[in-house]
């Protein structure tokens, strides 16, 4: 107790010193500072940091504010720090060095030195003065494989190899992947998901239903008791060591991991946790005018860290100082929340979570929409669009077309689709964060593609043509693939080039309600269907007085009562009238 009491003291005397230290005089990005550093023969220090970011806030109350360090970047750099979660189309570019992320740029815009992590004084003042007296460029990490132009989809041998990469890297005694930090990644979980059906169906699949259940299982231990979310991730291979960040993307990805595990397996402990992770969502993250904010801080302050923080009850952690939230509102991660929210309910029938995704959606389309179309990040501004704010937006569209078959989210969808083709793809393949400002110099003039987005391209523009019937989206999403091919040549992008190769080479479970949307009949045969365990669904309800369904490839007949029919892979179930038939009329056209 005593020597904690110390610590503690001694964290309050250091922080009353630095703090006659003023922070450096940060400055904003922009394009004129190449202008400025070729003037004043400087280089440009850039500090990307986040909100959340605890070792951010270290090096900001200490590196940055050390006068030793002040005065030598007052030597010869201009700084700059920027807010990774308020700029994706840097955020990208750096991603893989974690954050703060340190890069320094000479004047022409090239890199000289990066480096992710903490860096204290001592080690941080060497690399300035290293950098100073002798700049040398690093390159910038490309896949070796070159973009195929005729390839539109892995090869046999590519998915085996791809499988038994996914496979060996499972931890089977604590689940998860990797050796290294614990996390859920969605395309990882599901496509683990997809492989975990049931065994009657495919007998290969039984090494899959362990990777599933002990991943699921462990991350569980990431989901915070008392007020519900999930941390970013874990230090220790048995879930253990939490980091207390929650961030918008962990959310969205461990709410559609734990509702696919319901769906799929019905176990009353994946329901339970895509409920809690979502609860946080709705009391914690929401603005007053229904919009949701981006992350929660690890720490309650430099003397209050997370594991703290986090041991406490509900009334101790109200009574005291909390975890800051980041109330910036952006596209992206309102997209993510509203899907998200939009899949839970699916499967739970609470219009709460309905209501909330539709008040956020509204929200970010009525403030978020650029005059091109697309979605800016944090400004209704074209030179603020960005692939990931347009492509949340338009998944969490066709996440509400799912939920309520209301034809506008379909159509707005269809219109987004477009703009992602218009604005952000790349002849070559693949699809870019967005196009290089006029003027940008060196690294900056190279465009970045960042592997999840294209991932989530692919298989939204894929699914926009199986839901319009137009060829073009179809050949966008090949166009994605080629890149996504690349990539697993290199070993890279395994579970998420699987999902998407697999969906392109087969149609959707596809499932259509025949009735009127003010019957009852219709209501509970379309709130079953919406429960089919799968994301790669077509779903339609054809209430003949909205006119024809979007893609009319099908004929209905008509019926004296509300009915549901599936189509897929050249067949037809007959109409089935109850909701407990539902999923078996989808199941046995769904070639899986």
């Amino acid at each position: 107790m005593l020597r904690s009491l110390l610590a503690s003291l001694m964290l309050i005397l250091a922080a009353g010193a630095r703090a006659e230290t003023p922070s450096l005089d940060w400055q904003k990005w922009d394009n004129t500072l190449f202008d400025r550093a070729a003037r004043e023969d400087r280089y440009i220090l850039l500090h990307m940091a986040a909100v959340w970011c605890h070792w951010c806030h270290v090096m900001e109350r200490t590196t940055y504010r050390d006068p030793a360090i002040q005065k030598r970047i007052a030597e010869k750099f201009i700084p700059v720090r920027v807010d990774q979660d308020a700029d994706p189309a840097l955020s990208y570019r750096y991603e893989s060095w974690g954050w703060p992320a340190t890069i320094m740029l000479d004047k022409d815009g090239n890199e000289i030195f990066k480096r992710r992590g903490y860096l204290p004084p001592e080690l941080f003042g060497k690399l300035l003065t290293a950098v100073i007296e002798d700049p040398s460029a690093l390159p910038s990490y490309q896949p070796g494989a070159a973009i195929d132009s005729n390839a539109v989809a892995l090869s046999q041998a590519r998915r085996l190899r791809s499988e038994a990469l996914v496979l060996k890297s499972f931890d089977p005694v604590n689940g998860g992947f990797g050796d290294t930090h614990r996390f859920v990644h969605g395309d990882t979980v599901e496509w683990v998901l997809e492989r975990s059906r049931p065994l009657q169906r495919n007998p290969d699949n039984a090494p899959w239903l362990d990777v599933a259940a002990r991943t699921l299982a462990g991350a569980r231990r990431l989901i915070d008791p008392v007020w519900g979310g999930m941390f970013q991730y874990s230090d220790k291979l048995d879930w253990s060591g939490a980091h207390f960040e929650k961030l918008l993307n962990i959310q969205r990805d461990a709410i559609r991991s734990y509702v696919l595990a319901w769906q799929i397996g019905h176990d009353p402990a994946d329901h339970a946790a895509a409920r809690a992770i979502a609860r946080w969502l709705m009391e914690f993250m929401r603005s007053p005018d229904g919009a949701f904010y981006t992350s929660q801080d690890a720490d309650a302050g430099p003397a209050l860290h997370g594991d703290a923080f986090y041991a406490r009850g509900d009334a101790e952690r109200r009574a005291g100082p909390q975890p800051p939230i980041d109330r910036n509102v952006y596209a992206r991660e309102n997209g993510w929340a509203i899907a998200s929210l939009a899949a839970l309910y699916d499967v739970t029938g609470e219009h709460a979570l309905l209501d909330a995704a539709i008040s956020a959606f509204d929200w970010i389309v009525a403030r978020r929409r650029a005059p091109n179309g697309g979605f800016g990040h944090g400004r209704a501004a074209d030179d603020d669009t960005h692939l990931g704010d347009t492509l949340a937006v338009a998944e969490a569209a066709l996440a509400l077309y799912r939920s309520t078959a209301e034809r506008r989210y379909l159509a707005l969808a269809t219109e987004l689709g477009e703009i992602i083709v218009r604005d952000h793809s790349d002849p070559a393949g693949g699809y870019f964060v967005r196009r290089p400002e006029p003027g940008a110099k060196g690294v900056l003039a190279k465009p970045v593609k960042q592997i999840d987005e294209n991932v989530a391209a692919v298989r939204l523009l894929n699914l926009l043509a199986r839901h319009t019937a137009r060829p073009a989206f179809r050949e966008a999403a090949e166009r994605g693939m080629r890149y996504l091919i690349a990539l697993a040549e290199d070993d890279l992008v395994v579970p998420g080039a699987l999902l998407a190769d697999r969906e392109l080479g087969r149609e959707p479970a596809h499932v259509t309600i025949v009735g009127a949307k003010d019957d009852p009949e219709a209501q509970a045969l379309y709130a079953a269907a919406r429960t089919y365990p799968t994301r790669y669904l077509r779903i339609e309800w054809l209430d003949r007085r909205e006119g024809p369904l979007p893609a009319s490839d099908v004929e209905y007949p008509e019926l004296p009562q509300a009915a549901a029919f599936a189509c897929a892979n050249g067949a037809c179930s007959i109409p089935v009238f109850s909701p407990d038939e539902v999923h078996g009329i989808v199941a046995r056209v769904d070639d899986r």
